[in-house]
């Protein structure tokens, strides 16, 4: 189990970007998106703490003094990009060490929002801002689509942004998202259970994992195709 702090960036009187066309709020968006995340990565078994639970606002140094101070394993921060090119779209992310696990989620959540929406990419990158390097835990700052655009603003569903980034960091953790909890059923005649090992992006990586259980015994462990439902 590993520790998340989700951040719902501005609050309060900071709303962040704000669409022109419906007048949507990023402010809105990003904590409607971190509250579905944290219900959807409790239910898997993930313990998570919010910077923000409602609509307050937090400088960034006491985000990540929240951070600091409950021991997190990730610091992810939601917000939406904005763009002077009303018709740019597309998704952006950027990751603040430059390890292998902090690079591997920000291109997880990168990956995911990509394939839920089919929007444009607009790259997986260090962060060169120096903002988050005071936090001792790894961070990625999600930018998940651009408010500027008056289509982007009618159609983004805020609690899918939490979903696809809530499923992204499971995937990091070798599990897979649970959409519905888990309950045992109450009477079972052949009583059978399956046990799913992880969800791998890469198909050669998730034949490493099934040739390393077949040494450990397993020899039924298999690899099959998951799209994501």
């Amino acid at each position: 189990m590993a520790i998340w702090i989700l951040d719902a960036s501005h609050g309060g009187n900071d709303a962040g970007i704000i669409g022109r066309t419906l007048g949507r709020k990023e402010s809105d968006i990003v904590l409607e998106a971190v509250l579905e995340a944290k219900k959807h990565l409790e239910r898997n078994g993930e313990k998570v703490i919010l910077t923000r639970e409602d609509d307050t606002y937090l400088s960034l140094d006491e985000r990540l003094s929240i951070a600091d101070k409950n021991n997190g394993k990730f610091f992810v921060s939601f917000h939406m990009n904005s763009h002077i090119d009303t018709s740019t779209k597309g998704v952006q992310v950027f990751y603040s060490k430059d390890n292998y696990e902090n690079k591997r989620l920000a291109k997880l959540i990168s990956e995911e929002i990509l394939c839920d929406l089919g929007t444009d990419e607009k790259g997986v990158l260090k962060d060169e801002s120096k903002k988050y390097d005071n936090v001792s835990i790894m961070s990625v700052i999600v930018y998940g689509e651009y408010l500027s655009n008056s289509e982007v603003e009618r159609k983004f569903d805020s609690k899918s942004y939490g979903r696809m980034v809530a499923k992204a960091c499971l995937a990091i953790v070798d599990k897979v998202l649970l959409l519905t909890p888990v309950t045992e059923p109450k009477e079972m005649h052949q009583r059978a259970w399956r046990v799913c090992i992880g969800y791998y992006k890469d198909y050669n990586e998730a034949i490493d994992v099934m040739v390393d259980m077949h040494k450990k015994g397993f020899k039924r462990a298999h690899v099959v195709p998951y799209n994501g439902k």
